[in-house]
């Protein structure tokens, strides 16, 4: 709350919330929801859009005047305690295969360069982990749709039908749910294989396709880690099967804190040499 409450500071110094939100590099629909969550704990407006900006409700001059000095002033010694602290945590989300897999290098070279740091890694791609933890830096494989979180786009990962020479081509494994895959496909590709396995792990797909259990849709990431991979050929469908873009994304301002964007620029030298995640079909 103390978090909203600078923000609401902020907002009635300038009378902008566009103005605010520049100057403080956030998202104009983030500031705008954050004073929303605001006034519903408070159970009151505190600011109203008017022609000429930004005027303050009666509570909202209230809140200002008693609490603004001092939110300002302890917001100012929170972040340079922040600054002096010796030790600081950082907290990564990303999915268990590529960070266990390609990105595990930019991960451990940010670790040992930074040993002040407490790491925190929560590895999974689940959307939905972004508004229930904390984190400083969360990397996502597919289309992002929430526009309350600030992105960068590092690479691509592209995906292919494929299956071990000799196992049976009638049935499919499936790692993706069927949002996260085009408008349409998954009915096309139940019209196209007489069975579907769904196996919400790519890592465990990729394994039950080397085992032969039939064609599998996996990621360029998963296939670079198949061995003899001339035992394996690719599956051609007339279905378009997109690359999946890699984002790194991160909260309440535009430009990433240092860290964060210390290992975006190791993620970033770590993909530039990983034809598997420039969206690139490697050769079997």
């Amino acid at each position: 709350m103390l978090d909203d409450l600078h923000l609401f500071i902020e907002i009635a110094r300038r009378k902008s919330m566009s103005q605010t939100a520049k100057d403080l590099g956030l998202n104009l629909s983030t500031l705008s929801r954050r004073i929303q969550a605001l006034e519903d704990k408070l159970g009151e407006p505190l600011l109203q859009r008017t022609a000429r900006g930004i005027v303050l409700t009666a509570k909202g001059e209230t809140l200002y005047d008693e609490l603004g000095q001092q939110v300002l002033a302890l917001n100012s010694q929170l972040k340079q305690l922040n600054d002096s602290s010796g030790a600081k945590d950082f907290y990564l989300l990303c999915p268990q295969n590529i960070i266990a897999g390609p990105l595990m290098s930019a991960i451990n070279q940010f670790a040992l360069a930074n040993p002040a740091l407490n790491l925190h890694i929560y590895p999974s791609n689940a959307n939905s982990q972004l508004s229930q933890k904390r984190f400083d830096l969360a990397i996502r494989v597919g289309e992002q749709q929430d526009s309350s979180y600030f992105q960068k786009r590092l690479g691509a990962i592209a995906i292919k039908l494929i299956v071990k020479k000799g196992a049976p081509t009638s049935r499919l494994v499936l790692p993706y749910s069927e949002s996260q895959l085009p408008s349409g496909l998954l009915t096309a590709l139940k019209n196209e294989f007489e069975q579907i396995s769904f196996c919400f792990d790519i890592t465990i797909a990729r394994k039950m396709i080397e085992a032969g259990y039939g064609v599998g849709i996996l990621p360029m990431s998963e296939i670079s880690c198949i061995k003899d991979t001339h035992n394996f050929s690719y599956v051609e469908t007339p279905h378009s099967i997109p690359a999946r873009p890699i984002y790194a994304l991160w909260a309440h301002s535009r430009t990433p804190s240092a860290n964060a964007q210390l290992l975006i620029a190791q993620l970033q030298t770590s993909i530039a040499g990983s034809p598997s995640l420039q969206g690139e079909i490697l050769a079997l």
